[in-house]
């Protein structure tokens, strides 16, 4: 029988789809140079140039062998014999590399490398380019073995597709370049981030794969900090009704304790359980299931993911069995009102509130993908107790603010597309209200009427609701983080547009005022229901 097939998403910056530095072992080291201290030295997995003939000592892989060796069969001689072969995958070795440096002998790595600029911080990547290595270490029981104590428990349940949508690593030598074709994020000082148009590239290729009907559902892997946030895109933005599991780790694969390879054995079992069907994007992490609205990353550390918003969050358990205890009440992926599917290929809406002429953004290639292009520009504007300029409540105090209004309206002037036609913003305010300083929202009703949606959301963790805005130039962000609202009001432009603007921003006719609350209340519908 055929076994399901899963894709496996290699995302950015991913901490799950990384080594520790690669340093020479001591057998690769002249007389004189610096040792490894200890007494063991530094083994890596890697792969047999030719066929070797080994001895293994007889109970040696467990300190109680020689105490029970009753029970073993003994063929008269203290070892094993053993043919090793390529073709039987990585071994644990000595790592004998040298770093080239015009000597004859070249000079061992090390990891202080990463940090000297004149050897261009190490000149090599610790990111695998795909997650398909990881996935031969762990059957290889090199990163560990099922409580059976058997390998290949990734191999025995799935055929797998390893597809770099925003790698954290790239083939250089065949002209890939960080920041444009991957994401890493070590060493630091040359680490790259993925931008807003980057999400075009991930919806296209996760919606792709998982419309072709060969797979079983999707991983994730992405940094830490932020697979939260595309685990949250991927749950609006994606039609289908198969699971999708976005997964990070906190300590590289490979080093002491690493709960990457342990998320990645989880994910496959829930989406091979059939449990995730329907379920939307979740984040699978230390054995729990988070929906993808509520999952957060709290500190650098296992464990300590959590679910946000107050009420729930944590749908369901990895087990053993993989059991659902609750499902999200809000909608999603196939049922999603702003993915790819419901989204119109020409955009049209009202410019402005006082002519009826009708202004046109292309969200969609002919053949249904996203345009990079077309992905809106949001911003985050936070407010603290004691920011206030005066008494005055004067938006001009609110510099940041006024800038994204003319930087949005510069863009749109741009007659050849190139820069993001639709801009909004999302006010991280007080908790429950979402109300910025008098400055603040007199800033951002100016942004509201120059056609800029306005998200209002709780600080940090909100717990509950944000009650609507009794002026109504704002989007009530219910109890959704400032990140999370941000995606949100990025996914419902590609599908409501710009606000109509008003002829003065600053002094609104009725008329105007009317239209945008008209506009507003279809906003206000999706993150009621998002």
């Amino acid at each position: 029988m055929a076994k399901p097939k899963i894709a496996v998403f290699s995302g950015p910056t991913a901490t799950i789809a990384n080594s520790p530095t690669l340093v020479t072992s001591n057998k690769g080291r002249l007389p004189g140079e610096r040792e490894i201290a200890g007494r063991y030295d530094h083994l890596v997995a890697q792969l047999l140039h030719e066929p070797v003939t080994i001895k293994i000592r007889k109970h040696s892989a467990h300190p109680l062998e020689e105490d029970a060796k009753a029970v073993y069969h003994d063929d008269g001689n203290d070892y094993y014999e053993v043919e090793l072969r390529p073709e039987d995958g990585p071994y644990l070795l000595p790592y004998m590399a040298r770093r080239a440096n015009g000597s004859g002998k070249g000079a061992p790595f090390e990891d202080g490398d990463l940090l000297d600029p004149a050897l261009e911080f190490g000149g090599r990547q610790f990111f695998y380019p795909d997650a398909s290595r990881i996935f031969a270490d762990i059957d290889r029981t090199i990163s560990g073995r099922d409580e059976h104590g058997a390998p290949n428990i990734l191999e025995r349940q799935a055929d797998y597709e390893f597809i770099r949508a925003l790698p954290p690593s790239g083939y250089t030598a065949e002209g890939e370049v960080a920041g444009k074709d991957y994401f890493p994020y070590k060493p630091y000082a040359i680490s790259r981030r993925s931008r807003y148009r980057d999400l075009a590239r991930v919806t296209n290729t996760v919606q792709s794969c998982l419309a072709s009907g060969q797979y079983a559902g999707g991983l994730w892997l992405e940094g830490s900090p932020t697979v939260e946030e595309t685990t949250y895109w991927l749950s609006m933005l994606i039609d289908t009704n198969l699971p999708i599991a976005g997964i990070a780790a906190q300590r590289p694969h490979g080093q002491l304790a690493n709960d990457g390879d342990r998320n990645i054995v989880d994910a496959v079992e829930y989406v091979l359980s059939g449990q995730g069907n329907g379920l939307g994007a979740v984040g699978v992490q230390d054995e729990r299931i988070y929906a993808a609205r509520e999952f957060k990353k709290a500190d650098d550390r296992p464990g300590n993911y959590k679910a946000t918003g107050g009420h729930g969050g944590i749908l369901g358990t990895v087990g053993p069995p993989v059991t659902i205890w609750y499902k999200p009440n809000y909608q999603h992926t196939a049922a999603s009102d702003v993915n790819l599917s419901r989204l119109p290929q020409d955009l049209v809406f009202q410019d402005t509130a006082n002519t009826a002429s009708a202004t046109t953004v292309q969200i969609k290639n002919p053949d249904g993908t996203l345009r990079p292009n077309c992905i809106p520009r949001v911003s985050i504007v936070k407010y603290g107790s004691y920011m206030d300029e005066d008494d005055t409540q004067n938006p001009d105090d609110e510099v940041d603010i006024i800038a994204r209004i003319q930087k949005a309206l510069a863009d749109q002037g741009t007659a050849d597309g190139s820069r993001p036609q639709m801009h909004g913003l999302v006010l991280e305010g007080t908790s429950p209200y979402g109300m910025g300083s008098g400055s603040q929202m007199a800033a951002l009703a100016i942004a509201t009427f120059s056609g800029l949606p306005v998200v209002r959301v709780g600080r940090a963790d909100p717990g509950g609701r944000v009650p609507a805005d009794r002026g109504g130039h704002t989007i009530a962000g219910s109890n959704l983080d400032a990140n999370k609202a941000r995606l949100l009001l990025m996914a419902a432009m590609m599908k409501l547009g710009r606000l109509p603007k008003a002829e003065q921003p600053r002094n609104p006719s009725r008329k105007e005022q009317d239209a945008v609350a008209a506009k507003l209340a279809e906003y206000q519908q999706i993150f009621e229901n998002h």
